[in-house]
């Protein structure tokens, strides 16, 4: 049995703690202490800014459909769309005080833009560096960095395993 097994351990252990432990130390101190894990530093959890109660699913869609309407060289062939260049947004400033009559308002791009960028198909893109970004004209402007790709490779794992215990929560519904 287990505890037959202890007992034999245990003053081996004991013997052999006492022999190794240097002179003037109490060997019963040696025994009990255990020394701690250096305390592990939390990793700080970067908080993706929170999103507007307006943009629900229906607005949503509403701005994704103008953006595909706006900016159709935008779009992938296989659906979805291509990787955007970073500081998309600060272009896209300036393009919407040069066409008021686009009647595309800041908030309406933010909205697609987050939604777009948090696809599946466009984390896909983004997760290979060196593929090119493009700006709002539908030409190359940079490309996915290292960095870049392998965040969109995380984002990637987190949707994977978000989407792996939604399917299991919907198969133990549905066993029960």
């Amino acid at each position: 049995s287990l505890s037959e097994k202890t007992d034999i351990i245990a003053p081996v252990f004991t013997e052999q703690t006492a022999e190794s432990a240097p002179a003037g130390i109490n060997s019963s101190a040696v025994e009990t202490h255990i020394p701690e894990a250096p305390a592990r530093k939390k990793k700080k959890k970067r908080h993706r800014f929170p999103r507007p109660s307006h943009w629900t699913r229906e607005y949503t869609h509403e701005c994704v459909e103008k953006i595909k309407a706006l900016f159709p060289h935008l779009r992938a062939e296989g659906g979805g769309f291509i990787p955007l260049k970073i500081g998309i947004s600060n272009d896209i400033s300036a393009f919407l005080a040069e066409h008021p009559e686009t009647e595309l308002t800041m908030d309406e791009w933010l909205c697609a833009v987050s939604c777009i960028t948090s696809r599946r198909v466009y984390l896909q893109r983004t997760a290979v560096a060196g593929v090119p970004r493009y700006g709002l004209d539908g030409h190359p402007k940079g490309q996915v960095s290292d960095s870049e790709a392998q965040s969109a490779g995380r984002r990637l794992a987190t949707l994977e395993q978000k989407w792996l215990r939604t399917q299991a929560q919907q198969e133990n519904i549905s066993g029960q």
